[in-house]
């Protein structure tokens, strides 16, 4: 067995630990619900989009957002599904695991930060995704407390982390997806100018 898998063999054990046998996770609410979020942004129009009982039944989210925002010739998907409090079975699920299920390939995927006006600096994962002559370009990250984590190793340690901390294990998935228009960069710049007029507004609804 490699070092890597040693290693997360242990955070595995120790999430296991904490979640499942230490009643130390308290439920903290949003503090506005998603369904105050508004579906007028500067300029963009949104429209619900929710998911049936099955695909509920496998997210477990206690509270979500399923929207696309348009604002011509742009379209932009959003997603947030939010636990009040992570347990066995009712975690936050990373995307790399349903994405390639549904037909998509990954082409690029790189790491990026950004400080946000109003929201303050975002460590995000920015992936270019393709199926059959469909690209789609998406961003996403897990927000925990005051903290925004890219990858399933930081989502488990800042897991064990808050819960020892703050007696609190809540935490988001934030997704942003765009259909590729012109090139894949017009689309990243699309998302990110998207970014920043939402997130302040998104940060109105995340528990502090």
């Amino acid at each position: 067995m490699n070092k890597r898998l040693v290693t997360l063999s242990l955070i595995l054990v120790a999430v296991a630990a904490i979640i499942g046998f230490v009643p130390l996770q308290r439920e903290v609410p949003l503090k506005k619900p998603f369904s105050a979020f508004p579906l007028q942004v500067q300029g963009w129009v949104g429209k619900d989009f929710g998911f049936d009982e099955v695909i509920l039944d496998k997210l477990k989210v206690s509270e979500y957002l399923s929207r696309e925002y348009v604002k011509p010739p742009h379209r932009v998907g959003m997603y947030v599904g939010y636990y009040t409090s992570q347990r066995e079975g009712a975690q936050i699920h990373s995307p790399k695991h349903c994405l390639p299920g549904g037909g998509w390939l990954i082409v690029s995927e790189q790491r990026r930060s950004a400080e946000l006006t109003g929201f303050g600096k975002v460590d995000y994962v920015e992936s270019v995704y393709q199926k059959g002559g469909e690209k789609e370009v998406i961003v996403y990250w897990y927000q925990m407390k005051d903290s925004t984590v890219t990858g399933d190793y930081g989502l488990k340690l800042r897991m064990i982390l808050n819960s020892l901390r703050y007696q609190r294990n809540d935490g988001a998935f934030i997704r942003l997806s765009a259909p590729v228009q012109g090139t894949d960069q017009e689309t990243v710049a699309t998302l990110r100018n998207f970014m920043q007029e939402v997130m302040p507004l998104l940060k109105e609804h995340l528990p502090d």
